[in-house]
């Protein structure tokens, strides 16, 4: 197993340096995504540095979305898998979403060292900027994380999203606040949406609001909407 996960290793890494000009802003600008995302065991468990986790705090974003056992969630800008493999042991199934090539290859290489049955769970898209290609009714929930900054006509992609989530279906938005600053871990300003920008967006996308959370993460909001 310890040969398996450095092979896959080196691989991850030849395929992100291999088409290092196609990587997504969102990629560049969260530098710690790919160098905390290091090893994926048989299990889906993630062995993460600390860096991301004291900011992030994984677990308690995704705890806010409650029981995920048989339910199917899309990872929007899923990046390496940061999120995915945290909920593939929760959920039904994963969808991990990205318009970057290496993104995608990054959790592929990835998801062949889980156990077969894991393997099932994870679904990786390539898709467009304004389409996240889900089909109607696919979902039951949906996380947009450190990425809703990178969608150009949010109003009319959450319109369109919203017909992908199941009725009554959670919709979670997790991004920075804009004028918290840590080193390059955040995007810069222009990059970031206002919570009270994000709630109009949703709001007139059709989204009924559940909450908003802009104090249990110190660089972060979290907005939960249900469809």
């Amino acid at each position: 197993m310890y040969h398996r996960i450095i092979y896959l290793l080196i691989v991850a890494v030849i395929l992100g340096c291999s088409d290092s000009g196609s990587q997504s802003p969102k990629e560049v600008d969260l530098v710690t995504d790919k160098s905390d995302s290091a090893v994926v065991g048989n299990t889906g468990q993630r062995e993460d540095g600390d860096r991301r986790l004291a900011w992030q705090k994984p677990d308690l974003v995704i705890g806010k979305l409650g029981d995920l056992n048989d339910k199917v969630v899309a990872d929007i800008g899923a990046g390496t898998g940061y999120f995915t493999f945290r909920l593939v042991n929760r959920a039904k199934k994963v969808i991990a979403v990205d318009i970057d090539t290496n993104s995608i290859r990054w959790i592929e290489s990835f998801r062949q060292s889980m156990d077969s049955t894991l393997q099932t769970k994870v679904e990786t898209r390539l898709v467009l900027p304004d389409d996240p290609r889900l089909s109607p009714n696919e979902v039951d929930v949906v996380i947009i994380i450190n990425t809703i900054g990178y969608i150009k006509d949010r109003l009319t992609y959450l319109r369109n999203l919203k017909k992908s989530i199941v009725p009554g279906g959670l919709l979670m938005v997790v991004d920075f606040k804009i004028k918290r600053i840590q080193g390059n871990i955040a995007p810069p300003p222009e990059r970031r949406v206002s919570i009270l920008d994000l709630e109009n967006d949703l709001e007139s996308a059709g989204y009924f609001l559940l909450e908003t959370d802009d104090t249990s993460l110190d660089y972060q909001y979290i907005v939960l909407a249900r469809t």
